[in-house]
Formats: C-alpha cells, structure tokens, sequence
C-alpha cells in the first residue's frame, strides 16, 4: 500500500509538470464540437499568468495563448488541425509553447503554415523561430517526410500587428478582433452566431473596457467574471445553426 501510494503521488507530480495538473475538463474533444456549434474548451497548460483556451466555432479551430506544456495539453492531431494561433504577449510565459505547437503540428499532419496573430514584434519572433528550426525541420523532413511538406513546418503572420484595434481572423461568419495595449498585450474578440467571447489576459483592460454587447468573458479582476483558467467547456451557440 505504501509503494502504491508513492506511485500515485510520483504520476500526480508527472502529470502536473506536463500540464496536466490544472483541473481542466478533457470530457469534450474538439471532435464533438459540431460545426455550427461555438464552444471555448480548456487548456491543460493554462495558468491564471500564462491563459490559454481553444476555440471552436464555424468548423474553426483557434488557440488564443501558448503557454509551455502544449505539446501535453492537446494532441498532435488537435495541435495538426489549428487554424490559427493568437498570441496574449510576447512574454516568455505567454510564448513558450508556441514552438511546441509548431513543430508538434507539422510532425502530425499539419498541411499548411501555421498562421499566427499577436502583438508588435510577432514577426521578429516568428522569423526567429522559423530560423532555429530550419535544420531540425530538414532532418525529420528526411527521415519522417510529414504530410503537409517541408513548407508546412513553418508559422505564418496574421495581419494587423502592431494596430490598436484590429481584425486578425475572419472567415465570413468567425470574426476574431485584436486589441492591442501599449505595454504590448493583447486581448480579443470572438463573434461567431451572434454571441461573443472576450478573452482578456492579467494586466490588461482594453478589451473588456471598450467592449459595448453582452459577451462570455475571461479574465482578471473581481468583476470579470470568470476567471482564467477556464476549468470547464463553455458553449456559446450549441444545438442549432449559426444566426445570420
């Protein structure tokens, strides 16, 4: 019994230094999410200081922050089917997943760049990372030859860095807006079927304060409402198509 409980304890430490440590409701797959629905669905290697959430909506998958521990967070065909990455800041906490999406994407199937919106110097940072994996990019490409090509390793840039306000993502019917702070955090808007989600990371306001419509919003601060990390799925729209 003793080795036993110092087994269980031993994988409870493991699982929380993967990401999985923080509560989050696996019980939904982006795969049960049907493509008229709008969901948001918890992020495993979210903190309330590094936020993270997966949204989906339209048949869009969008991953709003990358902290560290991804890679455990989602698997590789989830991380494989992203259609974008928006970034919170360009701070470590916020950044350091965003090679574990990239590079854990490609090897699982990702056809096409991963496309990547966020604050001023995103495109620095994209190129940089881009850069540090051209030689590893070659070798797997070698060895392994994943499915969308060696193109497909690459992350992209979304319009609208360094604008204060901004749409970054927009398929017709899911409108992401970027709202962007001097101090270089950004926040979001999230329209899909008529509702909205206001995603809004620690030490910022702007895209809470300039908000005017009734929205699920995540957040920090006694009167924000829910707070990060989401623990559990949110649907929005569920059960019926997409207003107009």
């Amino acid at each position: 019994m003793q080795r036993a409980s110092l087994l269980a304890i031993l994988f409870s430490v493991i699982l929380t230094a993967c990401g999985g440590g923080q509560g989050a409701d696996r019980s939904v797959s982006p795969d049960d999410i049907r493509s008229a629905d709008f969901a948001l669905l918890p992020c495993a290697a979210a903190t309330e200081t590094a936020p993270c959430v997966l949204v989906v909506a339209g048949g869009k998958r969008v991953l709003f922050g990358t902290p560290a521990g991804l890679r455990a967070a989602f698997d590789g065909k989830t991380l494989a089917s992203l259609d974008a990455a928006l970034l919170f800041s360009l701070q470590a906490a916020d950044l350091e997943g965003l090679d574990e999406a990239r590079n854990a994407g490609w090897t699982a199937g990702r056809e096409t760049p991963l496309a990547v919106g966020g604050p001023s110097g995103l495109r620095d940072v994209v190129a940089a990372l881009n850069k540090a994996y051209e030689m590893s990019d070659a070798q797997i490409f070698v060895e392994t030859s994943p499915k969308g090509g060696f193109g497909a390793a690459l992350l992209g840039v979304l319009p609208g860095e360094g604008d204060a306000k901004t749409e970054v993502f927009n398929t017709g019917d899911l409108v992401v807006t970027k709202l962007e702070g001097a101090d270089g955090r950004a926040g979001y808007w999230v329209d899909y079927g008529g509702k909205r989600a206001v995603l809004q990371p620690c030490g910022m306001n702007l895209a809470v304060k300039f908000n005017e419509i009734e929205a699920f919003t995540l957040a920090c601060g006694e009167d924000a409402g829910p707070q990060w990390p989401l623990g559990k799925v949110q649907y929005l729209v569920q059960g019926a198509s997409a207003e107009p």
